[in-house]
């Protein structure tokens, strides 16, 4: 497996969260299953990936629009995140070749989590792994307008650690989330294809 390098004009790190440095898409599949599950709708792990990255509130509003389901979307993300705070407990694990470079990388630059999550779910995941104090700056779906595919939590990762776009590398492995990236005039690496 070949090593991903970092390239030199690089000032800020940026990661996505789940399934990036923390091995955690497997239970937030399980807690999606069991929240739309409440709705009657059967959501597909093929559809689950294609959306990794978009936050609850965009999973929900895209299902429901698509599918012509009445939901309370935000009574679902609440459980949405019930679910998935029930079945992790203490059984977060890192993604080791990316959170390697996180490790590699605390305290030389900048370095912030931009997710589809919220605080708690970031909380509870990042202490999981013993990172939380890793990043300096943490955005989730409660501190945006507009979550993956939009460029908006990328932005304003790189506002609150006062670096250009430019000048900041995305580790994402999700399609919305290197969309964003881009879309952000930021470097992006898809992490699929080291781990």
């Amino acid at each position: 497996m070949s090593k991903i390098q970092i390239p030199q004009n690089i000032q800020a790190l940026i990661f996505d969260m789940d399934g990036t440095v923390a091995d955690t898409m497997p239970i937030h599949y399980k807690a999606w299953r069991a929240t739309l599950d409440t709705v009657g709708y059967d959501f597909s792990e093929k559809e689950f990936y294609e959306l990794a990255g978009v936050t609850s509130e965009g999973i929900l509003k895209k299902i429901s629009k698509e599918n012509n389901i009445e939901m309370d979307i935000p009574a679902l993300v609440k459980l949405k995140d019930e679910e998935y705070l029930k079945r992790i407990g203490d059984n977060v694990k890192p993604v080791e070749p990316i959170f390697n470079i996180a490790k590699e990388y605390y305290g030389k630059m900048p370095m912030a989590i931009g997710t589809g999550n919220n605080d708690e779910v970031i909380e509870h995941t990042l202490t999981g792994i013993g990172a939380y104090h890793m990043f300096d700056v943490k955005v989730g779906a409660d501190q945006v307008e507009n979550g993956k595919p939009d460029p908006e939590t990328f932005l304003q990762c790189a506002i609150m650690m006062r670096v250009e776009p430019r000048y900041c590398l995305v580790f994402e492995d999700g399609d919305p989330g290197i969309e964003a990236a881009r879309a952000a005039g930021m470097k992006v690496i898809d992490v699929r294809k080291y781990i």
